[in-house]
């Protein structure tokens, strides 16, 4: 837990309509609120543009532009690949909507890039 743990503000919900974007880009909806290090908002973004279809190699190479990225380590944005791709899985558990389904597999496709 101390690997995600942080005092920065984040939305973790980064679902397509959650975000408008305009002349600016809004988020809204914050129904996943918590604190935690400031690099994580980047990491579940990186899994929601695999799942628009980028590759991990890209997704990643675009975090890399976040000097909170810059500064997390590998075994807390390893922690958090396997906590997301874990909580994926709980969440179509209990509702397999197909939307849910897909992002299993991309947090597996995350996941699988990340430890290989």
């Amino acid at each position: 837990l101390e690997l995600l743990a942080g005092d920065a503000l984040l939305h973790t919900d980064f679902a397509p309509h959650n975000v408008l974007v305009n002349d600016r880009a809004y988020l809204i909806d914050w129904a996943w609120p918590t604190r935690g290090p400031a690099w994580f908002d980047v990491a579940v973004l990186l899994v929601r543009l695999i799942d628009a279809g980028h590759t991990p190699e890209d997704a990643t190479a675009w975090a890399t532009q976040f000097p909170a990225w810059q500064h997390a380590s590998n075994e807390a944005v390893d922690a958090f690949t396997v906590a997301n791709l874990r909580m994926w899985q709980e969440v179509v558990h209990a509702d397999s909507q197909p939307w849910k389904k897909r992002l299993v597999e991309t947090a597996r496709k995350w996941s699988e890039y990340r430890f290989s």
